[in-house]
């Protein structure tokens, strides 16, 4: 069986549609029917529901897409295993937004130069779906938040970089931290995302009880709500807040415990141990 079947398999999956798995591909949607039909005939199983705009997986496809993409994963990685000298390969990275404008830039210029031979597939997310992308074998590595709980032992966490809590503001009202976040219209940091569990312990800590006038998991937007002077915002102090020609106020709040930790995140049986050191060095200049 020809390994492209499955990746073309897994593509449908995980775009939705025959027809849009054959466009990144480079093929026909009759031709990646025929790579679903060999599959389906080897197995003697429906793969797909096909419907008029969309194809979805059967219960036998989900049952058997996470050892195909872990065959698809060991296929890519033969050449590196058989070049010691280079790193290289594919490798499916999710992300979160922040590290997709803040670090990821810099590190793929890094990467061309220094690892011309991989293959980066860039997933966006936010860190607790890419987590489950992750657990789930749909990408190899993530850049995301470090959970608010203990990780289980067979994923490997490197820390990235460190982003104090922060509140941003502009001309608004009062002097401490406390009277801005009271006198002020509050933009909440989504409080159920990881990241923003932060500020609302500390808003816990503190017994500032204030009510969110909005609420958005997206930090770019809410800087450019606190620019626009619609209110203030407790968020981390990510790579890409930029204060200094933004006319905001930066304020970090204190003690650390309030900081959220940026990690790569990847199983710890994973055997590229070249390439993840290649990358989290990329990321951590």
């Amino acid at each position: 069986m020809d390994i492209r079947y499955f990746e073309s398999l897994i593509a449908i999956v995980e775009l939705g549609s025959i027809a849009r798995a054959a466009q990144t591909q480079s093929l026909t949607p009759a031709a990646v029917g025929q790579r679903i039909a060999a599959i389906e005939s080897h197995f003697n199983v429906a793969l797909l529901n096909r419907g008029s705009h969309k194809a979805t997986p059967t219960e036998a496809c989900l049952s058997l897409l996470p050892r195909l993409r872990h065959i698809v994963g060991e296929f890519h990685d033969l050449h590196s295993d058989i070049d010691h000298s280079s790193v290289s390969g594919k490798l499916n990275l999710g992300a979160i937004s922040t590290a997709l404008t803040g670090i990821i830039p810099a590190a793929i210029k890094q990467l061309a130069l220094s690892a011309p031979g991989l293959i980066l597939q860039i997933r966006p997310g936010t860190s607790n779906s890419l987590f489950v992308d992750l657990s789930e074998r749909r990408i190899d590595i993530a850049i995301i938040v470090l959970p608010p709980y203990k990780l289980p032992r067979e994923y490997r966490a490197i820390t990235l970089r460190k982003e104090p809590l922060v509140l941003i503001s502009s001309q608004t009202a009062g002097k401490s931290i406390r009277e801005k976040l009271v006198n002020n219209p509050y933009i909440c940091y989504d409080s159920q995302s990881w990241g923003g569990i932060k500020a609302r312990k500390y808003l816990t800590d503190r017994k500032i009880n204030i009510e969110p006038c909005y609420e958005l998991d997206a930090l770019e937007s809410i800087e450019k709500l606190v620019q626009q002077g619609m209110g203030v915002s407790l968020v981390p102090q990510w790579a890409g807040l930029d204060a200094a020609s933004s006319g905001m106020e930066v304020e970090v709040i204190k003690p650390d415990q309030y900081s959220r930790q940026i990690v790569l995140l990847t199983r710890a049986s994973d055997s590229r141990e070249k390439i993840t050191t290649a990358i989290s060095q990329a990321l951590i200049r």
